[in-house]
């Protein structure tokens, strides 16, 4: 119970990134990273993440930027990343994201690398973009990492029905953000919240650093098509856009293709009522209407797969082509999402990605 908690946590936090990705703005990129409510759960429910009741605490916001304190402890180069911290020996590496879990306290560090530029992914850190999130801003200051720019922000959140406490760190230039977040429960807020904020205020990057391949620690391969490049990772989930980047836009192409593994071990008795409501949450996606779906086989496992259509907030109607690929106790996600007029030419190289699929 206490490991699902701290993976369910960590799930909500890297796998809406994903889908906020469609939104095509980078603005509010990071943001979605740490605070947007994606239950990917125990049940197909669409259960959501209430935002606290208590009046909202004024955030206390220092002008001045504050140095991050120098290490000299040994410090753990993070899976997956290129960011090293400092933790403490309570801490052992995630099996399923890029950071480290305390199973004991139900708290976890979570490492996410994002090639977008700092200012503009993290303007949403305030109150109003948070509040949106159902999190609540209680302090956020200016300070320094290393050579970079940031920001330390201590928030609150409800998941799960239980109260957390988080420290969110975010450093980065015009080309990159590094987001390092610590999630307690209130009620180990006394014993870890100190020594989490040092934890998170020891992050260093190095920017000369092999990046790392970004399959090689997921149990998976894939492989694109012929207008959908490799664009990143994001924790554990993949991305093909039409120019290859995360951040960067084909104004003639607008379509993405994700594909991903859930965090926690789940079990799901209707895995078709589970693949539909799994649908219906795809963020900025409305109007859903299911155009087929049936049972199909993705490397040995039994998929569920659904075509639809929908419109996103701008009113833009929209294909999706979505395969839940059920095994090993978890599941894995794909997802393709274009324009509806782009459907036939478009529908073919989801298909072909998916059959590239195939576990390690």
């Amino acid at each position: 119970m206490i490991a699902n908690v701290v993976e369910k946590l960590a799930e909500r936090q890297a796998k809406s990134i994903a889908n906020r990705l469609a939104k095509r703005v980078v603005r509010n990129l990071i943001l979605a990273v740490i605070i947007a409510a994606l239950p990917l759960g125990n049940s197909a429910s669409a259960e959501t993440t209430a935002p606290e009741t208590a009046a909202p605490a004024s955030p206390a916001t220092t002008a001045q930027t504050t140095p991050a304190p120098a290490t000299t402890a040994p410090a753990t180069l993070v899976r997956g990343t290129r960011v090293s911290i400092n933790k403490t020996d309570n801490f052992s590496a995630a099996p399923n994201f890029s950071g480290f879990i305390d199973k004991a306290t139900q708290s976890s560090i979570m490492v996410t690398e994002m090639p977008s530029p700092f200012e503009a992914t993290t303007a949403g850190f305030n109150q109003e973009g948070l509040a949106s999130r159902s999190m609540k801003l209680v302090s956020k200051e200016a300070i320094t990492v290393g050579d970079y720019p940031g920001i330390l922000c201590s928030v609150k959140q409800t998941a799960y029905g239980t109260d957390f406490s988080k420290w969110i760190l975010a450093f980065g230039d015009k080309d990159r953000t590094i987001v390092v977040t610590a999630s307690f429960p209130d009620s180990e807020a006394e014993k870890l919240s100190a020594s989490l904020k040092q934890t998170l205020l020891s992050a260093r990057y190095d920017s000369k650093a092999q990046p790392p391949d970004p399959m090689a620690d997921l149990p998976f391969t894939i492989s694109g098509s012929k207008t959908l490049l490799m664009a990143g990772r994001i924790q554990n989930t993949l991305l093909f856009s039409p120019t290859g980047k995360i951040t960067a836009i084909d104004p003639k192409d607008h379509s993405l293709f994700l594909v991903g593994q859930a965090l926690n071990d789940i079990d799901i008795p209707d895995k078709a009522d589970f693949a539909r409501t799994r649908l219906k949450m795809t963020a900025n996606l409305t109007d859903v209407q299911i155009l087929s779906e049936k049972d199909i086989t993705v490397s040995g496992m039994p998929t569920r797969e659904i075509l639809a259509s929908g419109k996103n907030k701008q009113g833009d109607e929209l294909f999706v082509l979505q395969d839940i690929a059920y095994g090993g106790g978890s599941y894995f996600f794909l997802q393709g999402i274009t324009d509806l007029d782009q459907k036939a030419e478009k529908e073919p190289e989801f298909k072909a990605i998916v059959e590239s699929f195939k576990l390690k």
